[in-house]
């Protein structure tokens, strides 16, 4: 058995899983969902495979332990720009503007598409599509829920957090469109996703690009957002 550098086991273990789930993230953010195997994060984090299917027992649980790692910012920031907003078409408009800061501050935005390349359809379409039956997923659980991944089953923790987070969103959709609000949700999410790669894209260029810039970016896409909101609500001049 190798000997253990750090003081104790527990704090051993720690470090392993810390060097996994960064060598997970980094395949996830360079290489995308699909080219994320048990082989590669490996060769990456510089451990052997079987020492890593003791901390999760397939792809699917990494994503959920990279997740678990990350999100929790996300929640907290999102809570916090939503706060004290009753207006929906206020909501919308401060939902996307924080989604991209998320992006542009913890690059966040390949967390959105971490599992859009699933096999598993329900997965697929539960990550990528509101589920208007759990609207209720309010401003206030949003911000009461500090790590709302810890107790919940591999991959169930994606789709529930993915829940909490379009919650608000759809929520204000449904005041401003009764019955048809997924219009509206889908119209918001793929300008914001876009966004996101925008940015992920920015972030990437070497040197920077000199004509276009992040808050350039979020400020497109919040124009567009809010024209989406009066296009879809009759209030467009």
């Amino acid at each position: 058995m190798p000997k253990i550098q750090e003081p104790t086991l527990s704090e051993h273990r720690q470090r392993l899983l810390t060097q996994i789930l960064d060598a997970a993230e980094l395949i996830l953010k360079t290489q995308g969902r699909a080219n994320l195997t048990m082989a590669a994060v490996s060769e990456r984090a510089g451990i052997a495979r079987n020492s890593i299917y003791r901390y999760a027992q397939n792809t699917d649980q990494l994503c959920d332990k990279v997740l678990e790692r990350r999100l929790p910012t996300w929640s907290r920031a999102l809570g916090q720009a939503l706060e004290g907003l009753s207006d929906p078409a206020q909501i919308i408009a401060a939902w996307s503007r924080a989604n991209l800061r998320q992006t542009s501050e913890h690059g966040h935005g390949w967390l959105m598409d971490l599992f859009s390349s699933s096999n598993n359809e329900h997965i697929r379409k539960s990550f990528l599509y509101g589920d208007y039956r759990r609207a209720d997923q309010s401003v206030d659980a949003l911000k009461a829920s500090e790590n709302p991944l810890k107790t919940q089953e591999p991959t169930q923790a994606m789709i529930s957090f993915h829940h909490l987070v379009n919650g608000p969103l759809i929520a204000a959709w449904e005041q401003l469109l009764p019955g048809r609000a997924d219009t509206g949700v889908e119209l918001t999410r793929g300008l914001v996703q876009s966004g996101m790669r925008l940015i992920d894209a920015l972030e990437s260029q070497q040197p920077p690009a000199a004509n276009t810039t992040i808050e350039a970016v979020i400020g497109d896409v919040d124009r567009s957002v809010q024209a989406v909101v009066a296009a879809l609500t009759g209030t467009a001049s």
